[in-house]
């Protein structure tokens, strides 16, 4: 854990965000967040220092994982003009829209564009979400789905990596070249 004394200066805004980007790297979300809390303290105090408007979007990303909805649209109602018009302000807005609206194929997309270290922070729950709209694509596309769409809308970058991915789903397949989801005999569990 990093402690960095009761100092508000412009040095601990620094050891902060070392530490929080760490902390992404490992997927150590608990202590990700625990940085994020003490960095929403230290900006207004230091408001030259560091780089809040890319931190304020990993704390759009961050309500997501923790599916927060209600805090996620009040931070984004009460971004400033300079916040809305940054560019990674806008991807954690348009990644909170598309996941709050389930526009899968958006979300996904966006995943694979994750600037600097959003994707970290994304990749802590791509697959919770992957599970969802697999699920969905499953009550959706009776009798069928082919592997290609499913593929895509998943935001893998091949087949062949989607299909380790339904195989750990233990989807049924319509045939043996193994294109399509049979989505009858598809159960994915909850």
């Amino acid at each position: 854990k990093a402690v960095v004394s009761t100092q508000s200066t412009g040095f601990a805004v620094k050891v902060y965000e070392v530490h929080a980007r760490i902390a992404l790297e490992r997927l150590d979300t608990t202590e990700y967040n625990q940085c994020q809390t003490r960095l929403m303290d230290l900006y207004p105090q230091n408001p030259a220092t560091g780089n809040p408007r890319e931190f304020l979007t990993y704390r759009i990303l961050y309500y997501i994982y923790i599916k927060n909805t209600s805090d996620a649209m009040k931070l984004i109602a009460e971004l400033s003009p300079e916040e809305s018009a940054n560019e990674d302000v806008q991807f954690g807005v348009a990644v909170f829209n598309a996941w709050s609206s389930r526009n899968y194929q958006r979300f996904f997309k966006l995943y694979l564009t994750a600037p600097k270290m959003a994707g970290y922070l994304m990749d802590s729950y791509v697959q919770r979400e992957r599970h969802a709209t697999l699920q969905t694509m499953v009550k959706a596309y009776k009798p069928s789905v082919s592997v290609a769409k499913v593929s895509h809308t998943l935001g893998y970058p091949d087949t062949e990596t989607a299909m380790v991915y339904l195989d750990e789903m233990k989807v049924t397949f319509t045939n043996a070249a193994r294109t399509a989801i049979d989505c009858k005999k598809t159960m994915i569990e909850t």
